[in-house]
C-alpha cells in the first residue's frame, strides 16, 4: 500500500508529465504549421517575381529569362531551388537548376495553388491562362521546388529547444512540487511523532497547533485519550470496591460455616463457600484485564520480572530456587502493566510451586512479535494442563489446583490476542511460551 505522500507525488507527477506532453505535442504542431506556412508564402513571393518578369517568345509561348531570375539560386545547378513551367503537353521552361528528376505534375486549374511536401522537397503549382495578341489564350503550370533541408532542420532545433526548456521546467516544478508538498504533510509528519511520542510514555496528549483541516482529528485523539484513561481508572476502582465489597460477606459465611455447622455440612459450606471466593477472585481479575488499548504506554518487562523474581526468592528461600534471567534491558511490551505483573507472576510462581531449583526466564523480540519463556527443571505439566488451554473451560469448571495457575495466563493473553504453548523443558520440567503481537 502506498503512502499518502506517495500516492500524491504520483498523481501530481502523472498529471504533469501529460500536460507537458500536450503542450509540448501543441508547440510542435504548431511550429511545424507556422514553418509550413512560411515555406510557402516564401516560394509563392518567388512565383510572382517569376510571373513578373515572364515574356512571350518567338513562337508565341511564355518564358523566362534566365538574366532576370528572382533568385541566384536558380542559375545554379543542384542549389536546391528549381522552377519550370509546363505547357498543356510538355515541359517548355526550366531553370538552370532544374534536375533530371523533377516530376510531371498534372495540370493545374487557372488561379489556384496546390502546395505539397513530396519526398524531401515541396512542391508548388500555380495554374496561368496566357494569350499572346490575338491567339486563344494557352494553359500553363508553373512548378517551383525547393529542398525541405531548412525546414527540417529548423523543425529539429525548435524540437531540440523545445525538449530542453520542456524538461528543464519538468524537473524544476517536480522539485518546486516535492518541497510544497513535503511542506503540506509537514503536520501529519508532525501528528505522526506526537502519537509515537504518547504510545512510548514520552507525553500524555497531542499538544500541536495544527492547521484547521486536523483540529478534529486532533481533538478527538485527545478526547479519545482522555475517555479511555478515566474509563480504565473508574473500572479499575469499581472492581476494587466489589472485590471488597464481597470479601466480608463471604467471610462472615466462612465464619457461619466453622460455628454452625458440624461434620460434612460444615465441611461442605466451607468448600463452597472457599470456592465462591475463588470464583469472585478469579473473574475480577479477568474483568480487570485491560487487554489491548490504542495508544497504550509500553511496559519495561526485565525491572518486572526482576521484582517477581526476587519477591519469590524469598518466598521459596528453604528451596534455595535460582532465576535465570536472559532479557534485554530495553525491550518493552505494548500492554499494562498490571496485566504483565499478573501473568508473569503466576508463570514464575507456577515454575517455583513445581520446579526443583532452577526457573529460566528468556524474552526476545522480531519483526512481528515478543516472546516470552518460562521454563523449571521440575516433572513437567501433567496432562490435564493441556486441556485448560482448550475453548470453552469456565473458572467454575476448575478445581483447585488444576490448571497449574495457567487459566488466569490464557485469559490475559487472550485479551491481548497473543498465543499460549505448554511443552517440555530441557531442563526436564514445564515451558510455557506466550508470544505478543510486537
Amino acid at each position: 500500500m502506498f503512502s499518502l505522500r506517495t500516492r500524491l507525488l504520483l498523481a501530481t507527477s502523472l498529471t504533469l508529465a501529460i500536460f507537458l506532453v500536450l503542450g509540448g505535442l501543441s508547440l510542435n504542431r504548431a511550429f511545424e504549421a507556422s514553418a509550413r506556412q512560411a515555406q510557402l508564402e516564401r516560394m509563392q513571393a518567388i512565383s510572382y517575381a517569376l510571373l513578373g518578369g515572364a515574356e512571350p517568345n518567338e513562337y508565341g509561348e511564355l518564358s523566362f529569362a534566365n538574366e532576370k531570375l528572382p533568385d541566384t539560386r536558380l542559375q545554379q545547378p543542384q542549389s536546391g531551388l528549381e522552377a519550370a513551367l509546363f505547357g498543356e503537353l510538355a515541359l517548355l521552361w526550366g531553370s538552370a537548376s532544374l534536375g533530371d528528376d523533377i516530376p510531371t505534375p498534372a495540370s493545374q486549374p487557372v488561379g489556384e495553388w496546390r502546395f505539397e511536401k513530396v519526398g524531401s522537397r515541396f512542391l508548388l503549382l500555380f495554374g496561368i491562362s496566357y494569350a499572346a495578341d490575338a491567339d486563344r489564350p494557352r494553359h500553363y503550370t508553373l512548378m517551383l521546388a525547393e529542398t525541405s533541408a531548412l525546414y527540417e532542420s529548423q523543425i529539429a532545433a525548435y524540437r531540440r529547444t523545445l525538449f530542453i526548456w520542456l524538461g528543464g521546467g519538468a524537473a524544476v516544478l517536480l522539485l518546486l512540487q516535492g518541497a510544497v508538498m513535503r511542506w503540506s504533510l509537514r503536520p501529519l509528519r508532525h501528528l505522526v511523532r506526537e502519537l509515537g511520542e504518547i504510545e512510548g510514555g514520552e507525553r500524555e496528549r497531542i499538544e500541536g497547533h495544527y492547521p484547521v483541516e486536523l483540529r478534529p482529528l486532533t481533538d478527538g485523539l485527545n478526547a479519545m485519550i482522555v475517555n479511555e484513561r478515566s474509563q480504565q481508572s473508574r473500572y479499575r476502582n469499581a472492581l476494587q470496591d466489589l472485590a471488597h465489597s464481597l470479601k466480608t460477606p463471604l467471610a462472615v459465611l466462612h465464619g457461619i460455616a466453622e460455628r454452625e455447622q458440624t461434620g460434612e455440612q460444615q465441611k461442605l459450606l466451607g468448600d463452597q463457600v472457599a470456592r465462591m471466593g475463588h470464583i469472585v477472585q478469579h473473574q475480577l481479575k479477568r474483568a480487570a484485564t485491560v487487554g489491548t488499548r490504542v495508544l497504550a504506554e509500553p511496559t519495561t518487562l526485565r525491572p518486572l520480572v526482576e521484582k517477581i523474581s526476587g519477591a519469590l526468592v524469598k518466598v521459596y528461600q528453604s528451596r534455595r530456587i535460582t532465576f535465570e534471567i536472559d532479557i534485554a534491558l530495553d525491550l518493552k511490551l505494548r500492554a499494562d502493566a498490571g496485566d504483565l505483573y499478573e501473568m508473569v507472576g503466576n508463570l514464575l510462581d507456577n515454575a517455583c510451586k513445581y520446579g526443583d531449583s532452577r526457573v529460566r526466564i528468556h524474552a526476545s523480540r522480531d519483526r512481528w512479535q515478543v516472546t516470552l519463556i518460562v521454563e523449571d527443571d521440575g516433572p513437567g505439566f501433567p496432562a490435564e494442563a493441556a486441556h485448560l488451554l482448550e475453548r470453552g473451560i469456565r473458572a467454575d469448571t476448575r478445581h483447585e489446583g488444576q490448571g497449574l495457575g495457567l487459566g488466569a495466563v490464557k485469559d490475559i493473553v487472550d485479551a491481548y490476542q497473543g498465543h499460549l504453548k505448554i511443552e517440555q523443558s530441557e531442563l526436564g520440567g514445564g515451558k510455557v511460551v506466550v508470544r505478543f503481537s510486537a
